[in-house]
């Protein structure tokens, strides 16, 4: 399980729960600033974002696999992931009594969407800088092993 051919699947959900739990403070901040411009929250505000972040980021596990996927199941593998998240999101809201007027689901449904997008974006990122620096080792090996 901590051996992943992609640079480690632990450090993979580190640093997914680590851009989850920034993008949510971002989000938490400007949308709160926005919606709710006098509301005041407890310290125990501080632990919702890594909280989400860790519950968020262990819902990848929907998406790994031993073996290659096909473009449909990845895509639905993703789509169900983010059902999981939205479910989550609404799900533990809901528990602790807050409920949502229709605009305030939308908005927590776009937002919950974008989160889910860049994290995916980032982690892109990452693992292509980890492809393109292990392509240039093996052409640098390959052209020593030439001459």
């Amino acid at each position: 399980m901590f051996n992943h051919k992609n640079g480690g699947l632990l450090s993979r959900y580190l640093i997914a729960f680590c851009v989850i739990t920034t993008a949510l403070c971002l989000a938490e901040g400007i949308l709160g600033s926005w919606l709710l411009p006098g509301s005041q929250l407890s310290y125990s505000a501080y632990f919702v974002p890594p909280g989400f972040g860790l519950l968020t980021a262990l819902t990848g596990i929907v998406v790994e696999s031993r073996r290659v996927l096909s473009v449909w199941e990845t895509v639905f593998r993703l789509v169900m992931q983010w059902l999981l998240i939205l479910g989550l999101v609404f799900g533990v809201n809901l528990l602790v009594g807050y409920r949502f007027t229709p605009l305030m689901a939308g908005i927590v449904a776009a937002e919950v969407t974008v989160i889910f997008l860049f994290v995916y974006f980032v982690m892109w990122l990452n693992e292509r800088r980890i492809a393109n620096a292990f392509n240039r080792e093996l052409a640098a090996l390959q052209f020593r092993q030439d001459n």
